[in-house]
């Protein structure tokens, strides 16, 4: 699956595309009302992505910001996102009003989904208990373990291929307040090897007490899945 185009809204905000090192500044939005997209050239970039978020933090009142998107970082197709992870990790407290935060808005023209290499997100939810979305996309070296988030409303996880342990990690996450749920499952030859038990957790409707949208997509087993699904009780 490609990805031709980058997300135009989070959180109900309009994605606003903060300015490059090069580009002339001018006038910033409002910093509440916008979903600033931070990133960088996805192949041998100048800047790193951490210093283009540093300049962001420097321009930026970020204790109004509602919405971050996590463009590209430098060879993303050969490097994981882990100085990105700590930099946002360590501007949480600058951030107290986030509560939307996506990792990897990268189109297949920077880099195709089944190539980009992400890291082990948990410790975003861990860090900021007050996000009520969140969503990555790229399955490679992605990391999501169980935790407990209190907040979640909507998780989205886009993939070509999502790997076994990442759909465990969310079945066993306590979500409480989670709603939608949206998992890319893609293909084996893409690491997508998830069975029908390791969606039971969701399948069953037990798990996810307020869930009222769960989304299971390009899969390989879809009509297991979907038999599955017509199965389950209605709760």
């Amino acid at each position: 699956m490609t990805i031709g185009v980058h997300l135009q809204e989070l959180h109900g905000l309009p994605a606003f595309d903060f300015p490059g090192a090069d580009a002339e500044a001018g006038e910033l939005p409002d910093p509440a009302s916008v979903a600033w997209r931070i990133g960088v050239e996805a192949y041998e970039s100048d800047e790193a992505w951490e210093d283009a978020f540093a300049r962001f933090a420097a321009a930026v009142d970020t204790t109004k910001v509602r919405a971050l998107i996590v463009g590209a970082w430098s060879d993303v197709y050969d490097s994981g996102p882990d100085e990105v992870l700590s930099a946002l990790l360590a501007a949480r407290d600058r951030l107290p009003e986030l509560r939307a935060l996506f990792v990897g808005d990268i189109t297949f023209e920077e880099c195709e989904i089944s190539w980009i290499n992400q890291g082990d997100v948990t410790p975003l939810l861990d860090g900021f208990p007050e996000l009520e979305e969140f969503g990555v996309r790229g399955g490679t070296g992605l990391g999501f373990g169980a935790t407990r988030h209190e907040r979640l409303r909507t998780l989205v996880i886009e993939s070509g291929g999502l790997p076994a342990g990442v759909v465990r990690g969310v079945a066993a996450c306590e979500l409480p307040s989670l709603e939608n749920l949206d998992l890319w499952l893609g293909t084996s030859g893409y690491g997508g090897d998830a069975e029908l038990a390791d969606l039971e957790p969701f399948l069953a409707g037990t798990r996810l007490p307020r869930l009222r949208y769960l989304a299971l997509r390009n899969s390989e087993i879809q009509d297991e899945i979907a038999a599955a699904l017509a199965a389950a009780p209605v709760v």
